[in-house]
């Protein structure tokens, strides 16, 4: 089929609505990614990259580039949490300019990868809105600017200054960095004039080369063919004044040696003058050295197409990454125009098709040697489409030439991925059993050639020897809901417990058909694989990996390699790695490029069930039964009913599907390989399908719970805060009161004892009063008493009156005294009681004054009390608000998380089988349909038709499906010479009655040393 005809039949199947998307079908969740954002960096530098599409994102949290130059951590908010899907990527300056894996791994697994291109110029993004000229997103000469189509209508304008005289280079990248963008580029001058467009052409993305005859800012208009836009719609566009390589010639060259090329392409500085023209501008050439260090080790980038062909990135000119074929030693340059060389074989030739219909070799042959003819086009990612002519050059006597047509060959005819991996490639190939001594010719000419010519439809050519070999290739992808249906991208994400199964196709090379063992290497822990085979005539196998239920959580590169034949002619190739790209949309084909490495991830996830079989690998016979143990294992409480059916069987196998029940463990499956199986070797895997109700990341639910727990513990510490608050608040105002109140008694007694003082104060002046009056009155008296004893002149008269009075005053003057004296005490007594009630008043004072004093005091305690409640009053309420918003989480996590019916299809480990030739066709006669009663006997008449060469005796048996017992036959040999024999069947005494399915009689006979049987298949019953 045609590349263009695939097109066009994949855009009417867009088109008309025919295409579902495998999304359409719920299956458990993987993490897969359609764009990241930019979709590259320059070398030296770091770039915030964002994860902007894909599925099953959750906690993604890491973001893995197949280059160990190139790393990253994911961006931090200003309070330190995970910005989600985006991250600070460093690119060190030592990465080589080129395109690498970008994978992000989560909670659902490791991702399929997307194309990250790492260049060395400037980097910046566009600036929305830039959907005018006005608007135009300004775009420094020398750099590249990262956007996207952000919808149907979306067109983005740039500005670009240039110098008088300058040629600059416009590249656009899309397509090879994994996205849907088709870009349309157009160019116009400062006055709005359009100067060139272009748009993806002959592999190569839109290329402009243009020379500036002003001083002017010029506008680059980019948009999308079909209008289509969104996150998968991102191109990078580069203006530099770098050389725009369009291809090289040979297209082969050294892996060990220094190889010259001739470079093709625009803008060569010190580049000649070709007569060949891109439009309207001339190609240079120029010869450059190749030197096996500047080859890729990147596979990232090649259309799986060329899974069949070694192909490698040569970065000889920055700004260009050109594919080129290493080999041991380098190819030959195009042969000149209008001639017909013969060239010596082998030969390994390259061209292109530019300005003529055809290109012819010859080269001389000798009857019986074999040639392999082998053109590549499509595999090297040139859009030419070679039409192949062999011919036998026929010397008439005169000279006259005529030819003789052996074979026109157009599309090759291997195409192991088949609807699932993109494979097919329109190079033509043919194996020349040379019939007689005599010169050949081989012409090539693009079968569009009427219609097309450019130089970049380039070709390689080889004439060889035959050298039976293969290459094998493994799909890293998503299986269907059904495991019928082609893959969608994804990758290796194991669940624990589980199994997961990874496409292996191979390519085979001149002839070669013997089988090829597949194994896995540097595992993660916990992972195991244990191989596959893809038999003679085959050329494809699943590949099985298991993870243990303790796997670790871990995600590492793997290796894949196929071994075919044995001893010291064993040769062992590594596989290489394909990833899809897209499914059809926007007529583009489904399409899958190649991929840096492998990578095997196990995620935190169990696997609802999975399938348990003892390893099998068996060598069978055609007519012969085999039975497989089946037991599933049931976790996350599932207890469903699992169908199962077989994958990988040799075509015309009997294997009935067949089921386990809710509630049972246990199964045994039954392959017959009957008698018009081609002998082969196959890797068959059991599938098991069922809806099981899947609750998707509940650990969200168990995290959010225990968000609930902490709420609910911080809300019951800060509403004791809250109440300690309030009780504090209240002890302060009580001693606030308290004290008032203290103050206030205080002032009353003070009160009282001022009352009291005053009657006191004024006895006591009274009193004192009388007492200094009493004691005046005493002086006085005493003064007249010792008047009246003082005078002796007196008469008796005087006398006996002085002595009356001095009686007189004396008792006066004692009475005084004692009054006095009383007076004397009442005055100490009242002086007393005053100084006792003022001291109680000071005190009283003090102690008021010390009440008042610690009243500020108190007040700043109330203050600060209130101040506290208000703030546990502030916290309880947050406290409540995170309590609820832990709620609210908690049942949107709930709701989130609650189990939905979800299709889920695993695999077992893989059963190795090897089909040979039956030996004989095994026969028999079984009596009464196989009924027989407990303890009875019956006869049954074996017989045998030896075939396939063989002639030995013959031992039949009787083969009873596992924990059958009581049933039993002594075996019976068939000599060489008898075709029959009799096997009696015993059923014991004490034999359950039951119907016993899946019975064989073996007819075993030894075939070269191998135990060879075939089966008779019937089924029994015993009753009472």
């Amino acid at each position: 089929m045609k590349q263009t005809l695939l097109t066009l039949c994949c855009l009417c199947l867009a088109l008309s609505g025919s295409f579902i998307p495998d999304t359409a079908c719920a299956q458990l969740p993987q993490t897969r990614i359609t764009s990241v954002f930019p979709a590259g960096a320059q070398a030296g530098t770091t770039a915030e990259i964002t994860v902007t599409g894909g599925t099953d994102l959750d906690e993604v949290d890491q973001l893995i580039f197949s280059h160990p130059g190139i790393t990253a951590i994911q961006k931090k908010d200003a309070n330190g949490n995970p910005v989600a899907s985006t991250f600070v990527v460093a690119v060190d300056a030592t990465v080589p300019a080129g395109l690498y894996d970008a994978r992000v791994r989560g909670l659902f697994g490791i991702s399929n990868p997307r194309t990250f291109r790492v260049d060395n110029v400037p980097e910046s993004a566009e600036t929305e809105p830039n959907n005018e000229i006005a608007q135009a997103t300004a775009l420094p000469f020398g750099s590249v600017v990262n956007a996207r189509s952000n919808g149907g209508a979306d067109i983005d304008f740039f500005r670009i200054p240039v110098a008088a005289g300058q040629t600059i280079v416009v590249r656009s990248e899309a397509a090879r960095l994994d996205s849907l963008m088709q870009p349309a580029v157009q160019l116009f001058n400062s006055s709005g004039r359009r100067l060139q467009e272009s748009r993806r052409m002959f592999g190569q993305d839109a290329v402009m080369v243009y020379t500036s005859p002003v001083a002017e800012d010029l506008i680059v208009r980019v948009s999308d063919i079909v209008y289509g836009g969104g996150n998968e719609y991102v191109y990078r566009l580069c203006v530099d004044s770098r050389p725009q390589v369009d291809f090289v010639l040979p297209l082969v060259v050294s892996r060990d040696q220094p190889s010259d090329v001739t470079v093709f392409g625009r803008n060569l500085p010190g580049g000649q003058p070709t007569s060949m023209k891109i439009g309207n501008t001339p190609l240079q050439q120029k010869i450059v050295r190749v030197e096996p260090a500047a080859l890729s080790s990147s596979a990232a980038g090649f259309p799986s197409y060329s899974a069949s062909l070694e192909t490698v990135w040569w970065n000889g000119s920055e700004g260009s990454l050109i594919p080129v074929c290493p080999a041991a030693s380098a190819g030959q340059s195009e042969i000149e125009d209008g001639t017909e060389p013969t060239l010596a074989l082998p030969l390994d030739l390259s061209g292109s098709f530019h300005g003529k219909d055809e290109d012819a070799v010859r080269f001389n042959a000798a009857k019986g040697e074999t040639w392999v003819i082998d053109v590549f086009a499509h595999s090297i990612g040139s859009t030419a489409d070679p039409l192949l002519m062999v011919e036998k050059v026929v010397k008439a006597a005169d000279g006259t030439e005529t030819f003789a047509r052996l074979a026109t060959e157009d599309d090759n005819k291997q195409n192991p991925g088949g609807n699932d991996l993109p494979t097919l490639n329109s190079d033509p190939s043919f194996t020349l059993a040379v019939p007689e001594d005599g010169t050949y010719r081989v012409r090539l000419r693009d079968r569009y050639a009427d219609s097309r010519t450019d130089p970049r439809l380039v070709w390689r050519l080889t004439i060889r020897k035959p050298a039976p070999d293969f290459r094998i290739v493994v799909f890293d992808s998503f299986p269907s809901a059904d495991g019928l249906q082609p893959s969608s991208s994804g990758a290796i994400s194991l669940r624990k417990g589980g199994n997961y199964q990874l496409p292996v196709y191979v390519f085979r090379q001149d002839g070669h058909n013997e089988s090829v063992w597949i194994n896995a290497e540097n595992l993660p822990e916990g992972v195991t694989c244990p191989g596959a085979l893809i038999g003679p005539g085959q050329v494809s196998a699943v590949l099985v990996l298991s993870a243990s239920e303790s796997a670790s959580e871990l995600a590492v590169p793997v290796l894949v390699s196929g071994r075919s034949g044995g001893g010291e002619s064993a040769v062992t190739r590594l596989a290489q790695v394909a990833t899809l790209v897209h499914d059809p949309l926007n007529g583009m084909p489904r399409t899958a490029r190649m991929s840096d490495s492998l990578v095997v991830g196990v995620m935190k996830d169990d696997q609802p069930f999975s399938i348990s079989i003892e390893p099998i690998v068996a060598d069978l016979s055609q007519d012969q039964q085999l039975l497989v143990p089946v037991k599933l294992i049931r976790r996350q409480g599932f207890d469903g009913k699992v169908d199962f059916t077989f994958l990988g069987l040799p075509a015309n196998t009997d294997a009935p599907a067949f089921a386990i029940d809710k509630g049972q463990e246990t199964a045994i499956a039954r392959l017959f390989i009957k008698d018009n199986v081609a002998p082969t070797g196959s890797t068959i895997v059991i599938s098991g399908t069922a809806p099981v109700p899947y609750r998707r990341n509940p650990w969200l639910s168990v995290r959010a719970q225990e968000k609930v727990a902490a709420a609910a513990a911080a809300l019951a510490t800060r509403q004791q805060g809250l109440t300690d608050a309030d009780a504090a608040l209240k002890a302060s105002q009580q001693k606030v009161t308290q004290a008032t109140e203290q103050i206030a008694a205080l002032a009353k007694e003070i009160e009282s004892y001022l009352v009291a003082q005053k009657p006191l104060a004024e006895k006591f002046t009274a009193s004192l009063s009388e007492y200094k009056a009493s004691t005046t009155d005493l002086a006085s008296l005493r003064d007249r008493l010792a008047a009246t004893q003082s005078s002796s002149a007196s008469t008796p008269e005087q006398i006996d009156a002085a002595v009356k009075a001095v009686a007189e005053a004396t008792a006066v003057v004692e009475a005084a005294s004692v009054k006095l004296v009383a007076l004397n005490e009442k005055t100490l007594e009242l002086s007393k009681a005053l100084a006792d009630v003022r001291q109680q008043e000071a005190a009283k004072v003090a102690e008021k004054t010390t009440a008042e004093a610690s009243m500020p005091e108190l007040m700043k305690a109330v203050e600060a009390a209130t101040a506290a409640l208000a703030e546990a009053q502030k916290q309880s309420d947050l406290a409540q608000n995170e309590k609820k918003a832990a709620d609210e989480a908690f049942a949107k996590a709930e709701e989130a998380t609650k189990p939905n019916n979800v299709n889920v299809r695993t695999i077992s480990a893989p059963i190795q089988i090897t089909v040979h030739a039956a030996p004989a066709k095994l026969t028999a006669q079984v009596p009464d349909g196989g009924t027989i009663r407990k303890g009875a006997t019956i006869q049954i008449k074996a017989t045998i038709a030896r075939k396939n060469g063989f002639a030995g005796p013959m031992q039949i048996t009787l083969v009873t499906p596992p924990g059958v017992t009581g049933l039993s036959a002594e075996p019976v040999t068939i000599a060489a010479d008898q075709t029959e024999g009799t096997l009696i069947l015993a059923a014991a005494a004490d034999a359950a009655v039951a119907d016993i399915p899946n019975v064989v009689l073996r007819a075993t006979g030894d075939v070269g040393g191998r135990a060879a049987a075939v089966d008779f298949p019937t089924q029994l019953k015993v009753t009472e």
